[in-house]
């Protein structure tokens, strides 16, 4: 491999170069510490783990040595294809999307549409979901500054450019969305290097006059933290949900991304920084917000610049997530759900194709003859499995994430043209599909085990 070493002095200087080189179908990367960006085409990874990247900083490609890279996003190469409407849990944790062809006492047939036909064993399968579909988007964006509601005097503050709202001193900009009644939303907040964020994003707002007081709720991250709020038309008019002890220094490239999923028919917020989850939080207070607002606020002096981009808001059905995480019962049994909250215990003996889909056979200790129940009834089905235990402690320096929750961590991982080959502790050696992963991230090495005395 032919190219240009990479020296430290040179990483000091890519946090002012990194938006600026952000080309649309340029790969991303996040170099250690999370202090510093390239982007570029990742033309390969050698065995070695040596990152080989074509960049416009140099006339040559970029050589990046092992553990210098933390997580690579791949750029979209065409339209993205639906991933399988089903989800299987290995012994790991680790989550496949694949669609399934038969189960039989020994092995879990799949197809990955990434990865290609897989014979699981049958041990080492935890789980089986049903019936995922993509999540409806109910906006992408932003796109233009023509979408969003403001003042004339707001508006003088904002600006927009390639994806992202500018916001140059106090202003706010709002929308009327049909928000379901559970939705996702997600979005990123970047700040001025040295500047203290000061950010408030409204969701579920009825959008009413400006000091009214009205059922909604809001998040706030400014020097003091992070804090996410309810506003009730009547009573205590502003309550706390959760407040994190999150300053800015826990973010060194300036930048934050948040994820809200809300589900107002149980009245609880689930809130993710990063991609990792803070926690599920119940709203204190009756009367839930039902309006369909979003609005976004910065709370800077006049010439201090904060940014909005990748602002999403999604369907959000979170019967697939409370169904995996609940407790499954005798671990020494199967146990299945349906999709009407209906759950049996017992064995499930075979999923087997037929003329109108796939059948789960399953025998219960109350029925004499197996039940044959149609895939489109079930919902999730724990397998009594995941004996074994060596794959759990196994190494796993490597993440590769794809479409649809997949997550599976590699102990090596290479690129070598459209294919990306990695060893999975279960599933053995893997040749995915480039195009059909969206990221690969470097996992924190674990602590040292501390001596006994």
């Amino acid at each position: 491999m032919t190219g240009t070493r990479i020296s430290n002095s040179l990483w000091r200087v890519f946090p002012l170069l990194g938006i600026g080189l952000a080309a649309a179908a340029a790969d991303h990367l996040t170099l250690a510490g999370g202090e510093a960006r390239l982007s570029g085409n990742v033309v390969s990874i050698n065995e070695s783990g040596v990152v080989e990247l074509t960049t416009e900083l140099s006339p040559e490609p970029l050589l990046l040595r092992d553990g210098v890279v933390e997580k690579i996003e791949f750029s979209a190469r065409g339209k993205p294809s639906d991933p399988p409407a089903t989800l299987i849990g290995l012994a790991n944790g680790d989550l496949l999307p694949a669609t399934i062809e038969r189960l039989d006492s020994h092995h879990l047939s799949v197809v990955s549409p990434d990865a290609g036909r897989l014979d699981i064993p049958r041990e080492t399968v935890r789980s089986i979901q049903t019936g995922i579909r993509r999540r409806k988007v109910v906006f992408e964006g932003p796109n233009n500054l023509d979408e969003w509601t403001t003042t004339d005097e707001g508006r003088k503050n904002l600006s927009f450019e390639n994806g992202i709202i500018s916001a140059n001193g106090p202003t706010s900009f709002s929308t009327k969305l049909p928000l379901p009644r559970q939705f996702i939303l997600r979005f990123e907040l970047i700040w001025q290097e040295r500047q203290t964020p000061n950010f408030q994003v409204y969701f579920a707002d009825p959008l009413l006059a400006r000091g009214e007081p009205g059922d909604r709720y809001y998040l706030q991250f400014g020097g003091a933290g992070l804090e996410i709020k309810r506003e009730a038309s009547r009573g205590k008019r502003f309550n706390t949900i959760v407040i994190l002890n999150r300053t800015r220094d826990q973010f060194p490239d300036n930048r934050m991304r948040i994820e809200l999923r809300v589900n107002r028919d149980t009245a609880r917020l689930e809130l993710l920084i990063d991609g990792e989850s803070e926690g599920e939080f119940a709203d204190p207070i009756a009367g839930i917000p039902d309006g369909s607002g979003i609005v976004f606020v910065s709370n800077t002096s006049n010439g201090v610049r904060q940014q909005f981009r990748g602002i999403e808001v999604l369907e959000f059905d979170d019967s697939r997530s409370r169904h995996r995480a609940e407790d499954r019962g005798d671990p020494a049994r199967d146990s299945l759900i349906s999709r009407e909250d209906d759950r049996w215990s017992g064995e499930l003996t075979e999923i087997l194709p037929t003329p109108k889909g796939l059948v789960f056979v399953f025998k219960t200790d109350f029925q004499d003859a197996p039940m044959e129940i149609p895939e489109s009834d079930v919902s999730t089905v724990f397998l009594a499995g995941g004996k074994n235990t060596d794959a759990k402690q196994a190494p796993h320096p490597f993440v590769i994430r794809l479409p649809g929750e997949g997550s599976l961590r590699v102990s090596s991982c290479r690129i070598g043209g459209e294919k990306i080959t990695a060893s999975h502790p279960l599933l053995g050696p893997l040749a995915i599909r480039r195009e059909g992963i969206a990221s690969i991230e470097r996992t924190p090495h674990p602590a040292e085990p501390t001596p006994e005395p």
